[in-house]
């Protein structure tokens, strides 16, 4: 028995197809690319946790950098794994990457950083901000 030849063509796409998606693409353990490889730099490199906040207070979370902007939620004063997605003015990541722990907080002094914390988006002044260091 015989296939039509768009049948056939069919049958070899789908066999070439299911036959590309199982396989798996690796790097060598040379790549510096893998090797070295980490999942942020400058100021998105590290997670934060607050610093600053008054006892018994919360961190206002607000729609955009401005102290009048709306109000999107808070964090406790113990809040950790903050995300930085941005901070205006801009702090330049090399900058930021060389800045020892101090320098850093000084960094975070006087911007407004846009953050993630679990879902809630939105903007806290950096002087609140602390990176969590693996050094």
């Amino acid at each position: 028995m015989t296939m039509p030849a768009s049948k056939s063509l069919c049958v070899i796409l789908c066999m070439f197809l299911m036959g590309a998606g199982s396989q798996t693409v690796r790097a060598s353990s040379d790549d510096p690319a893998e090797v070295n490889d980490l999942p942020g730099f400058g100021i998105w490199g590290p997670a934060y946790r607050l610093r600053n906040v008054p006892e018994g207070m919360r961190l206002v979370v607000r729609a955009a950098g401005d102290r009048s902007a709306a109000t999107v939620g808070s964090l406790t004063r113990s809040a950790s794994e903050i995300l930085v997605l941005n901070c205006a003015p801009e702090i330049v990541p090399l900058t930021f990457e060389d800045a020892s722990a101090e320098a850093k907080r000084e960094l975070l002094g006087g911007v407004w950083c846009q953050i993630d914390h679990y879902g809630m988006t939105g903007f806290v002044p950096g002087i609140y901000l602390d990176p969590i260091l693996n050094r």
